[in-house]
């Protein structure tokens, strides 16, 4: 049985669906799958026999047809049109998952963690999985968010939650949700711990987004290519799991990493809107401050036993800290370290209240929150000077992971202040922030972590100056570290460069830009607040910023890339350094690789022409070839090609190659095999030959054979499938086209659209040769792959699934060709705006709305 794929719905959507069972949202339904079969979004990779039941409810609208639920809300359905993601049809055999697994950011208990015993039992009630259910998969989805500001003590309790009851669950999960590429992260380092992928086929963050997504909706303990699902009443095979969705203040992000079916979540976040997160009903509450009770428990465990005598004072202090928790724990440090009685502490403390005034700090309006960031700013005074320091370099790092190895280089750079600036000093300032409670160490790790509040206090008492000169410094030190895809500048620039990594494609360099980019994401956050930065900040900034969108690229993501091409772009088309040229190409040409990739190429080709022309006119200047300029022109060929105009894109490429020959130590790399399209397509077979055979040897003799140093090789071998076909050649056609899909899915992984190019040009072998089971295989692992980014890759998914109707007409399965066929004919209408009937219409027809080298 084929498997069959999951549709992103948003909740009014799913709503539809649960509204459905027994048939009486038919009308309704019936009109969001008319809307559906018209958006591309939602129409991506459909396996043809959810194909054929939308096409039944259309024929049988007005018959009682009973439709499942979704459930998303409700629990997961195992019969009917099924909302699951699905597994990849590529083997048979059973894998079993490692669990338990827990991905916890902490497995030791907090022992300074006191009360909150009513919430925690709450949290139990809505949470933890029914022991008396037969069967998880008839358990609802169980969502409970805790809502509260900053330092009230949401993450403490979830932390605390998730620790006491671990083990009542499979697996139980830590995500980081205030970002986009920190959702990802996680849900990578979900995969491969749960053994859903391991780290060869893990390359493609967004792909293992959505696989986690589809294990998470059917959490099954063994997994086999089948599709085999679990019978009713088999509680042995269904995982048992929590999520924890932590920091979660920006909630339309987690629309594309919520989960389908059944299992816990837990939300922290500062926004009260999370209780309703995707459910029908106020699924959480607003967390307020400790209780005198708990606060003075709280106060007594952490400056040991309070006197009776003290007890009035105790009971001062904690009212005037509001019940916050970070705040009564930093006070307790203030009051440990300086070794005060509580007496001298509340006079200390309220005489600082008094001149509160004299402090230029913004704070919120609510009372309690004012109080607790009146503390913070408070511990802060007490701070010796080097301490101070290092929390203000932290400020602008991420809060979650800092490792401390690029914390002690930063301050060593940053801190020395001209003096010799010892690891002892580092340690010395982290014991003070330490003992203050400001900031918390992950021994085992060598990591720091910071609370958002403090961090949000720290900026608010800095001057511009100050911000200014911190921004500049800590932009310079990730640019320093970050591994650099683009090529040598043009020509030497004024601003220091990053190390080289090898340019694009690289895969090796991708650990170190994951550690990198949280950074990143902070200082972009804190852009907007710097004022009057220097050219060469500036000029910095928007460099490191280009380089992280497009690690991300590299990574899966099609698009938004967060913001961080926009602000790039920006800063650079209005700044007056002397790099300025140089660097506006590179985010020219990383533009128009995108738009072409995303089969945008109108926009593509005005990018690569701008690319090239700032590339020609500093190369005009220095009078000599360099590295960019023949990218450029190779680039701007691959437009050249893709519009038809094969000569002149012949003679871009060709003049690529001549001037990277002329740098030295020549390389083939894949503007060799767009070269070939061009010539094949004006039929000079011979030299198409000529050209890739010594492509295929050059890269041998440098790399070694099948090398893993990026996709290059699989684009040489894929041209010459294609050319042994267009030869009649096709055992070989095949032979090279196998061998393709076997290079891009050992270096850029098995769902990248690199290797979902070659799945497709299987299928049409498999097709050829009779052998139908496996070339269905091939393509619905295209069309899983596809799915991902379906607005991206709505050309491919129409010509994939035009290919799929060939197929099942071929085998005589006329109704679902016929439903494949008007899919793919919708969506080539979108793409070309021509409405063709599907008679007329061919192969060569859909292998013209994508890019040429996917042909």
């Amino acid at each position: 049985m084929e498997t069959v794929v999951g549709l992103n719905l948003n909740h009014h959507d799913t709503c539809l669906f649960t509204k459905s069972v027994g048939g009486e949202g038919l009308p309704e339904l019936n009109k969001f799958i008319n809307e559906t079969l018209h958006d591309a979004v939602h129409l991506i990779a459909l396996r043809l026999e959810d194909l054929e039941r939308l096409e039944l409810t259309e024929w049988q609208s007005n018959q009682a047809t009973e439709w499942p639920s979704n459930r998303a809300t409700e629990g997961t359905s195992h019969s009917g049109f099924e909302l699951v993601y699905p597994t990849t049809p590529n083997t048979e055999v059973r894998k079993t998952l490692q669990l338990p697994c827990f991905l916890l950011n902490t497995h030791s208990a907090n022992e300074d963690f006191c009360g909150r015993e009513d919430i925690l039992e709450r949290l139990a009630a809505e949470l933890l999985p029914s022991k008396n259910t037969v069967t998880v998969s008839g358990n609802a989805l169980r969502q409970f968010a805790l809502c509260g500001f900053g330092g009230i003590g949401k993450t403490e309790i979830a932390r605390e939650f998730s620790r006491r009851h671990k083990a009542s669950f499979d697996a139980v999960f830590w995500v980081v949700a205030d970002e986009i590429a920190k959702l990802d992260h996680h849900y990578q380092q979900i995969s491969l711990a749960l053994g859903l992928e391991d780290s060869s086929e893990c390359k493609n963050q967004v792909v293992s987004r959505e696989i986690v997504k589809g294990w998470l909706s059917n959490p099954r303990k063994d997994i086999s290519g089948s599709d085999d699902f679990v019978q009713h009443g088999q509680a042995s095979s269904e995982a048992t799991w929590l999520l924890i969705f932590d920091n979660a203040d920006d909630l339309m992000i987690l629309a594309d990493y919520w989960p389908q079916g059944s299992g816990s979540i837990l939300v922290t976040s500062r926004d009260p809107l999370a209780k309703m997160m995707f459910t029908r009903r106020d699924s959480g509450l607003d967390l307020g401050p400790l209780t005198q009770h708990d606060s003075l428990a709280l106060l007594n465990h952490l400056t040991t036993n309070i006197s009776q005598p003290e007890e009035d004072t105790a009971r001062q202090i904690s009212d005037a800290l509001g019940g916050v928790p970070l705040a009564i724990s930093q006070m307790a440090g203030i009051i440990h370290r300086q070794d005060l009685t509580l007496s001298e502490f509340f006079e200390l403390y309220t005489d600082y209240e008094e001149h509160a005034s004299l402090y230029e700090t913004k704070f919120d309006t609510n009372l309690v929150t004012y109080r607790h960031t009146l503390s913070t700013v408070w511990a802060f005074e007490k701070l010796k000077p080097q301490a101070r320091q290092l929390l203000e370099l932290i400020s602008f790092l991420d809060p979650d992971v800092i490792r401390e190895d690029m914390l002690m280089q930063a301050s060593v750079e940053m801190l020395s202040e001209g003096a010799q600036y010892k690891k002892s000093n580092y340690i010395e300032a982290r014991a003070d922030l330490l003992q203050s409670s400001l900031v918390h160490r992950d021994k085992q790790n060598q990591q720091i972590s910071v609370h958002r509040m403090v961090q949000d206090a720290i900026l608010a008492t800095m001057d511009a100056t100050k911000k200014r000169f911190m921004f500049d410094q800590v932009v310079r030190i990730l640019w320093a570290d970050w591994p650099s895809a683009m090529p040598k500048p043009s020509k030497k620039p004024e601003l220091p460069q990053p190390k080289s990594a090898g340019g694009r494609l690289h895969i090796g360099r991708w650990p170190v830009c994951a550690a990198i980019y949280p950074h990143v994401l902070r200082i972009h956050q804190l852009w907007s607040t710097i004022s009057d930065p220097s050219e060469a900040t500036k000029l910095h900034f928007a460099s490191l910023l280009n380089e992280a969108a497009w690690y991300q690229k590299e990574r899966g993501r099609t698009k938004e890339f967060d913001g961080f091409f926009e602000s790039a772009r920006s800063i650079c088309e209005s700044s007056t350094h002397a790099d300025r040229d140089s660097l506006l190409a590179d985010i020219y040409f990383c533009l128009g690789a995108i738009a072409m990739d995303a089969s945008d190429f109108d926009t593509s080709r005005i990018y690569k022409e701008r690319s090239l022309n700032l590339v020609s006119k500093i190369r005009k200047e220095l009078g000599s070839a360099d590295e960019r300029l023949d990218l450029a022109y190779a680039e701007r060929g691959i437009s050249r090609i893709q519009d038809r105009r094969y000569e002149e894109g012949e003679a871009d490429l060709k003049e690529a190659l001549r001037m990277r020959k002329a740098l030295g130590n020549y390389v083939p790399r894949s503007r060799e095999a767009n070269l070939s399209w061009a010539l094949l397509a004006q039929g000079k077979l011979e030299e198409c030959n000529t050209l890739l055979l010594d492509s295929l040897a050059g890269r041998e003799k440098a790399l070694g054979k099948d090398d893993r140093e990026s996709v290059r090789t699989g684009l040489i071998l894929y041209a010459l499938g294609n050319l042994r076909a267009a030869q009649n050649q096709w055992d070989e056609s095949f032979e090279y086209h196998q061998r393709a899909w076997h290079h891009m899915r050992a270096t850029v992984g098995e769902r990248d659209f690199y290797t979902a190019n070659a799945a497709h040009k299987i299928a049409e072998h498999l097709i050829r040769s009779g052998r139908r089971n496996e070339a269905i295989a091939m393509i619905n692992g295209a069309l899983d792959i596809w799915s991902v980014s379906p607005s991206e890759h709505k050309n491919e998914i129409a010509r994939t699934t035009f290919l799929k109707g060939k197929l099942f007409e071929e085998m005589g399965k006329s109704q679902k060709a016929s439903i494949a066929f008007r899919v793919a004919c919708r969506l080539r209408k979108e793409i070309t705006k021509e409405d063709r009937d599907v008679k007329s219409l061919t192969t060569k027809d859909f292998d013209e709305t994508v890019a040429f080298w996917a042909r």
